[in-house]
């Protein structure tokens, strides 16, 4: 995911409401976008340059300085955040982006609709011809889908995509069709969107399923499921963007930070599901392992198994899953998983909290991970006031290796934070697969030190020789009604 001369990934910005398919169904809203770029190198100041294409993947603007007229560089480790309409200069429009450094780099984008109640974030995932969308939606419980696929060569991309609903989806039975297969013609540089909310896509009927995305060229994939209840901010709407999955991201085992099972609080109460897609030509024996935070209101190991049948899917919705032997996963279980399988399988995570927000509800969600890394790239962190409420981070790490692994977390402000608290907590332990979080609410510093209000920025996790860590990070603002999630970068 990380190029030294170049970082490429897909963002969508709506703000004339050109974005046609939510025209109608936003009307009122308005869609804006960040990106945080962090540098990963410790000594050297990077120098950083956004190009924005448009869907024909014609060059429309280049960014290389911040909104003031300042060069747009980041201090070593240090991130610095583009807010895209900062920029007098750049149109209302939907674009994709391409981000290049003299350093390696780690980004992040941000999308929000503060009029709709819905923002999520997301970061790139590594260009391939053969990209996974594991949840798909049409005419499911107010939820639609929209995939973004960016072409990354200089080259026409030409290419299909095929929805599939699995037979052991709740939605099978209903009349619509089970698989579609809509094709795809993308000129060099450009990106496409298809949207399961336009009439184009009736014949799904009630759908829940997956997509795969086979193309002649590399592409980049995000895909946004967008819960829309009504006009404006009400009850009930929510955004979940997450990144294509490929077969650079499949493996026999495969880490997910972050799950819950009704964990209830003042600020409502979250739920995960978690579908695993075998996209090999092979049936896949899959045990799932849970296990309890070392911080969680209840204790809980237990296993979920399973058979997978070649390029087919499965859904867990953890509030329903009845755990080998036939025990339920207790409610306010807040923990972390370990997939293993007999071939290799990709694996998404989605948290629902409908009563967040006082009642407005937000949602996330991430991508699992097959590897882990020694150094990771957290690019954007927050605890930061914003309209009718604050942006408050939580990080969550995992332990991928076979024996313990300690690591240190280095937290560092942005050029515009008004805040200056930098700081580290250091000697953090885990054990194999363990995983434990840093909740910016609480002390996530050395001697009980913490983040303070107006603080944003960046950090990195560096644990010892041949450490193998896995991050995720969550965003709350339930003041604004919104939450976001990405997952931390590798850094090689």
């Amino acid at each position: 995911m990380i190029n030294k001369r170049l970082l490429t990934f897909s963002i969508t910005i709506i703000v004339s409401l050109i974005f046609v398919i939510n025209a109608s169904a936003l009307s009122g809203g308005t869609w804006q976008s960040g990106i945080k770029v962090q540098n990963l190198d410790p000594s050297n100041q990077a120098n950083i340059t956004i190009g924005l294409y448009n869907a024909s993947g014609s060059l429309q603007h280049t960014i290389n300085t911040t909104s003031g007229g300042s060069p747009l560089v980041a201090q070593p480790n240090a991130s610095v955040e583009v807010y895209l309409p900062n920029y007098s200069s750049v149109n209302s429009g939907q674009y994709s982006a391409v981000v290049s450094s003299d350093r390696s780099i780690g980004s992040v984008v941000t999308t929000t609709n503060y009029p709709y109640g819905i923002a999520d974030s997301y970061n790139s995932m590594q260009p391939n011809t053969n990209v996974f969308v594991p949840y798909v939606y049409h005419n499911h419980n107010n939820y639609s889908t929209e995939i973004f696929i960016q072409n990354t060569t200089s080259s026409t991309v030409t290419g299909n995509v095929i929805f599939t609903e699995p037979p052991t989806s709740v939605s099978y039975g209903d009349s619509g069709v089970h698989t579609k297969t809509v094709p795809i013609n993308i000129p060099a540089n450009g990106a496409v969107s298809l949207d399961t909310s336009t009439s184009s896509y009736n014949d799904l009927g009630w759908f829940i399923g997956s997509a795969t995305i086979q193309a002649s060229g590399n592409v980049a994939v995000v895909a946004n499921q967008t819960r829309l209840v009504g006009a404006g901010d009400v009850q009930g709407n929510v955004l979940i963007s997450t990144r294509g999955l490929s077969t650079a991201d499949a493996g026999t085992k495969v880490l997910l930070p972050s799950l819950y099972k009704n964990f209830s609080g003042a600020s409502g109460t979250w739920r995960s599901g978690i579908t695993i897609v075998n996209p090999s030509g092979s049936n896949a024996n899959v045990t799932v392992e849970f296990k309890s935070d070392p911080d969680a209101p209840v204790s809980l190991t237990g296993t979920k198994s399973l058979n997978i049948s070649a390029g087919a899917s499965t859904e867990l919705f953890l509030p329903s899953v009845t755990l080998d032997g036939g025990a339920s996963i207790p409610d306010m279980f807040k923990g972390y998983a370990v997939i293993t399988s007999s071939v290799g399988v990709v694996a998404i995570v989605q948290h629902t909290n409908y009563a967040g927000g006082g009642g407005y509800g937000v949602a996330v969600g991430y991508a699992g991970f097959s590897s882990g890394s020694s150094k990771i790239s957290l690019p954007s962190l927050y605890h930061w006031p914003s309209g009718a409420g604050v942006w408050v981070s939580g990080i969550k790490v995992q332990n991928y290796g076979s024996s313990p692994a300690t690591f240190t977390i280095t937290y560092s402000p942005d050029p515009d934070s008004v805040s200056s608290v930098s700081g580290s907590k250091t000697n953090v332990s885990l054990n194999p697969n363990q995983a434990i979080e840093f909740y910016f609410g609480n002390p996530v510093l050395d001697s009980n030190g913490v983040i303070p209000s107006g603080w944003k920025g960046s950090a990195l996790i560096q644990g010892g020789s041949g450490a193998e860590l896995v991050a995720t990070v969550i965003h709350t603002n339930y003041g604004r009604h919104v939450a976001n999630m990405y997952t931390g970068i590798p850094v090689p």
